[in-house]
């Protein structure tokens, strides 16, 4: 018999990622349970939606990386929750920096492009999660997981 998602926890990779960031079993418990939110709504729209993180949801995005380290048990885990892989898909170098360039300079393309893109994100995590959990990773991890925060707490590799 196969555990609810809402149960599933990989015991591994939260000891891993505490392992690697300053923070308790329970924070990071929390931060799993989102990234199986992340991941559902990645199944729910498929190839129609482009879902992608930034930086409220980058320790969400952390905790992936830490779980795609068990490929067996990642590979299970999907299969088992969506009959599919998740793919992490990323923003190659070049297209990164070209839009990182385009926000400093403020060209009004990519701006406006990105612009668009984070709000079609917000209503789609809206329209499958909800607004408590659209709260919770705009404005709750948002706050507490900025880029400085999570650099604060990443431990050295021993």
């Amino acid at each position: 018999m196969t555990i609810s998602l809402d149960n599933y926890i990989h015991h591994e990779t939260i000891l891993r990622f505490t392992d690697a960031y300053e923070m308790d079993i329970d924070e990071a418990k929390d931060i799993f349970n989102e990234m199986k939110k992340l991941l559902s709504l990645m199944n729910h729209y498929g190839d129609n939606e482009y879902i992608f993180t930034h930086e409220p949801l980058w320790i969400v995005d952390e905790m992936w990386h830490t779980f795609l380290l068990y490929t067996k048990e990642y590979r299970l885990f999907c299969n088992t929750y969506f009959g599919r892989i998740i793919d992490h898909d990323i923003v190659v170098r070049e297209q990164k920096q070209k839009i990182i360039v385009g926000l400093e300079d403020k060209d009004s393309e990519i701006t406006d492009n990105v612009s668009d893109a984070v709000k079609r994100l917000y209503q789609l995590i809206y329209d499958f999660l909800g607004r408590d959990t659209l709260i919770k990773w705009i404005d709750v991890y948002g706050k507490k997981y900025t880029i400085p925060y999570i650099n604060s707490i990443r431990k050295p590799i021993q």
